[in-house]
């Protein structure tokens, strides 16, 4: 499975300098909580010139926050290990056909755990909290906020990370490190549970998986961006247990059940519900021997 076409693997190999497995993954921490340091630095920095308010505040928070540890890892991609941005997965190449494919389908993933949620009576759609197409100007504005901190968390984890241990190791090792550390970056977050960072490890699967077939990481950050919006924005769930305001969603529900059926205050991503689908999406994946 690991090597029928590791070309992304190549590429990571062709660096100047290849750390080993546990410097690697505090690079990445690195890159990521410093970057948002700095970008929060400059949020706050900025706020002092210009007023952000209203529907403009969330997108803005998600793409300073989110921006500079992007920037940090292509200056280290580009500066230290001297190679192509797009050596990464980021191809050029039909990269708007394969962000909205993997947009598609984190779209019909989530929906299938909604669904899934609905028809056994653990959600129930709520009348009394206004929501709806009224508030789509809100919700299309926070799109490119989720686009990109889930485009940022794929091109760190598993465009960079998944690559450069897996070139220096074994390619099946950069992919179990990653999806692991993808779980565990996830840890503090309100609500936490084990199902919940046992689900997180399986999105990083699934996403690790999907970079490994396609060989291109545009799709897994169409994934991971639809997964987010679509749970946080479409559904009114909360997003890894960040609460989503109401005036944000296109729907909004209330549930009933245990931890284990709803997600409980981490959100449906800590439901058994995310697991069957996450698991069936890894087996397609794993079972299909050719994607295109």
């Amino acid at each position: 499975m690991f090597s029928r076409n590791l070309s992304l693997f190549d590429e990571a190999k062709r660096s100047k300098i290849k750390l080993n497995g546990f410097i690697s993954v505090i690079l990445s921490i690195i890159m990521i909580f410093v970057g948002q340091i700095i970008g929060q630095i400059f949020l706050i920095f900025l706020s002092q010139f210009i007023s952000i308010q209203g529907i403009m505040v969330k997108p803005i928070y998600l793409i300073f926050t989110f921006l500079f540890p992007l920037l940090l890892c292509f200056i280290w991609v580009k500066l230290v290990e001297k190679r192509r941005i797009g050596s990464l997965g980021l191809s050029s190449y039909k990269f708007v056909s394969k962000f909205f494919i993997g947009f598609f389908i984190g779209f019909l993933m989530f929906s299938a755990v909604t669904l899934l949620m609905y028809i056994t009576g653990t959600i129930e759609i709520d009348q009394n909290i206004d929501v709806g197409i009224n508030y789509f100007p809100a919700i299309l504005a926070i799109l490119p906020g989720w686009i990109l901190q889930s485009s940022t968390e794929e091109i760190i984890t598993r465009g960079w990370l998944m690559h450069i241990i897996g070139a220096k190791h074994r390619p099946i090792i950069g992919f179990i490190v990653s999806s692991i550390l993808f779980g565990v970056l996830h840890i503090f977050n309100p609500g936490v549970t084990y199902l919940s960072i046992m689900n997180i490890i399986l999105v990083g699967f699934f996403f690790g998986l999907y970079v490994i077939k396609t060989q291109d990481v545009w799709s897994a950050c169409g994934l991971h961006a639809a997964w987010n919006f679509t749970q946080g924005n479409i559904f009114g769930f909360s997003v890894s247990g960040g609460s989503i305001l109401s005036t944000d969603t296109l729907m909004s529900f209330t549930s009933q059940g245990g931890d284990i059926l709803t997600g409980g205050a981490f959100g449906p991503e800590a439901s058994i519900f995310s697991t069957i689908v996450l698991i069936i999406g890894i087996l397609v994946l794993i079972l299909r021997k050719h994607f295109n």
